[in-house]
């Protein structure tokens, strides 16, 4: 099996918001208050507003794989060698789409568990993460530049809401033209995520809104 793509220069570093702190903690100490799951997994979502409404970025994991060619966030086990959880979430993302993690914006759900083809228990936890993201020359946001490990996926997509809840989303093929991608996520649970962060998002902008509303 081809080896991941090694960690970046100097490692992970990163900032999270005070709302996970409760998971800043190491593998081993989630599962010791969780007797019956026997390991942790994680899952990035990563928004952009480039084209200026929410997208987020969504992998098709590859043919050879299990689940193959269905959609998912980027994401995987906890390794021993993670410091922390949090840590998890930035490797897997470096690992399976090049980019760096700059903080964890909140987690979305409480996490949900799954068993494994080989009968253990899983928990995954997903949270929002923030990534460097590039800028043009006349100051514009543009889509973070995503490098997949072809081992692992074999195409992404930035795909809005609406495109997510329908599981048909825009996209440009290969030779430049459009198309519409039909996208099926990896399990029911992975769907629902994606569509909760959109409206944590939401919740969120809107509560930003209100605070700046002068007062009467």
């Amino acid at each position: 099996m081809p080896l991941p793509r090694p960690p970046p220069a100097g490692g992970f570093s990163f900032t999270w918001q005070a709302s996970v702190n409760g998971l800043h903690i190491t593998e081993k100490d989630f599962l010791s208050t969780r007797p019956l799951i026997a390991a942790a997994a994680t899952g990035a979502l990563v928004f952009s507003k480039a084209s200026g409404e929410d997208r987020a970025l969504i992998i098709q994991r590859a043919a050879h794989d299990s689940m193959p060619l269905l959609w998912e966030t980027p994401g995987g086990a906890c390794d021993l060698e993670d410091e922390t959880i949090l840590h998890g979430v930035a490797r897997e993302l470096w690992e399976e789409t090049g980019l760096r993690m700059k903080s964890v914006t909140r987690q979305v759900g409480g996490g949900y568990t799954f068993i494994t083809r080989s009968g253990l228990a899983v928990t995954k936890l997903t949270f929002e993460a923030e990534v460097e993201t590039p800028v043009s020359a006349q100051g514009e946001q543009l889509f973070p530049k995503v490098t997949l490990d072809p081992n692992e996926h074999v195409r992404f997509l930035w795909a809005t809401e609406e495109e997510c809840r329908q599981g048909r989303v825009a996209a440009l093929d290969s030779n430049g033209e459009p198309e519409v991608v039909n996208v099926e996520f990896t399990t029911e649970a992975q769907k629902r995520i994606i569509l909760y962060g959109f409206k944590l998002r939401r919740e969120a902008a809107e509560g930003a809104c209100e605070q700046a509303q002068p007062q009467p």
